[in-house]
């Protein structure tokens, strides 16, 4: 029997792939994940700004205790209500996913604008995304280049890339409204598999997805027979390192019931964490293998809508469903 074994050059894949897959974990037992919790949660109690933060963070993340996303929102409240930039963003961006809390655009973008103010990149990042495709505002690509402008400066690659492609649109005219911004006469001049697809919230095993629209995700039609989509920053955890990615995708339809979906994920961020071994001694963190950019090749899902609430998706080999609530 032959087994296969990674190449220099497709091992960074292999990598790359296994960790944006894994879920960020508690990991509770680690008593040194769980010490910094505790003392995180004290000063955070004693009315600490950063320690609030912090706390939603590991709330947010299961480092030291399970992961709790209302927990998580209410500690960035608290962090954001007393001005710490950082909260007023991740806060923003949950708000406008419907994580923790409500859904609620208007909050997202107040509480953006507010970080935004105070030069955090992330919520150039996201306020850029949101008017690119109109989700929650309403869709405006001069808007959307500023904000990508300001994401670019203050380091993200992938604000470049966007800042060229939205001018050559502006250039020849290729500007297509949302659905939530167009008329009906417009609306009609989708295909009803489209329209079927922008109006749902898709989840698979109840999380929702980047690559359609869902609670964390931006869409917006390119055509008769296509949308584009963006999600907002999310993390994977590898145990050591968190990743902070995000998700770009092209979905096209083949005729009134199957479409195909494009998507690429792109690494924004790798923050690397203290860990322990066995003796309890905290080990420094070294150099990622993961590198911020695209990563590897697009990949490719073949879809059938099955009803206006289930999607079938393939991926080679293995299949799985899509719901919509």
């Amino acid at each position: 029997m032959r087994f296969f074994t990674p190449s220099k050059k497709t091992l960074p894949s292999i990598i790359i792939a296994l960790t944006l897959s894994l879920p960020v974990s508690a990991n509770i037992g680690d008593w040194g994940m769980v010490q910094n919790f505790n003392k995180k949660s004290e000063l955070a109690k004693q009315g600490k700004i950063q320690a609030m933060y912090d706390l939603g963070k590991l709330y947010e993340r299961g480092r030291g205790t399970n992961k709790n996303m209302i927990k998580a929102a209410e500690w960035f409240q608290k962090a954001a209500t007393a001005g710490h930039a950082g909260a007023q963003a991740r806060l923003g961006i949950l708000y406008f996913e419907g994580r923790g809390v409500n859904q609620d655009y208007q909050k997202a973008i107040k509480l953006l604008n507010a970080a935004a103010k105070q030069n955090v990149p992330s919520a150039f990042f996201q306020l850029a995304n949101m008017f690119e495709l109109g989700t929650g505002v309403r869709q405006d690509l001069h808007q959307s280049i500023y904000w990508y402008e300001r994401a670019k400066q203050s380091g993200y690659y992938l604000a470049e890339g966007k800042i060229e492609r939205l001018q050559k649109r502006l250039e020849t005219g290729a500007v297509t409204l949302p659905s939530s911004q167009t008329t009906s006469k417009q609306t009609n001049s989708s295909s009803p598999l489209i329209q079927t697809v922008l109006q749902g919230r898709w989840l698979k095993r109840k999380t929702a997805v980047g690559y359609l629209p869902s609670n964390i995700t931006n869409c917006a039609k390119d055509s008769h027979n296509s949308i584009t989509c963006i999600s907002t920053s999310q993390e994977r955890s590898t145990g050591t390192e968190i990743i902070t990615y995000n998700t770009e995708s092209i979905v096209t339809t083949n005729n009134n019931k199957s479409f195909d979906v494009v998507y690429t994920n792109n690494v924004l961020d790798v923050a690397l964490l203290a860990v322990e071994d066995g003796n309890g001694q905290t080990i420094a963190p070294s150099t990622s293998r993961i590198k911020k950019g695209k990563q590897g090749k697009q990949r490719k899902l073949s879809c059938t809508l099955k009803n206006s609430k289930t999607i079938t998706c393939s991926k080679g080999a293995s299949s799985f469903n899509l719901v919509s609530p």
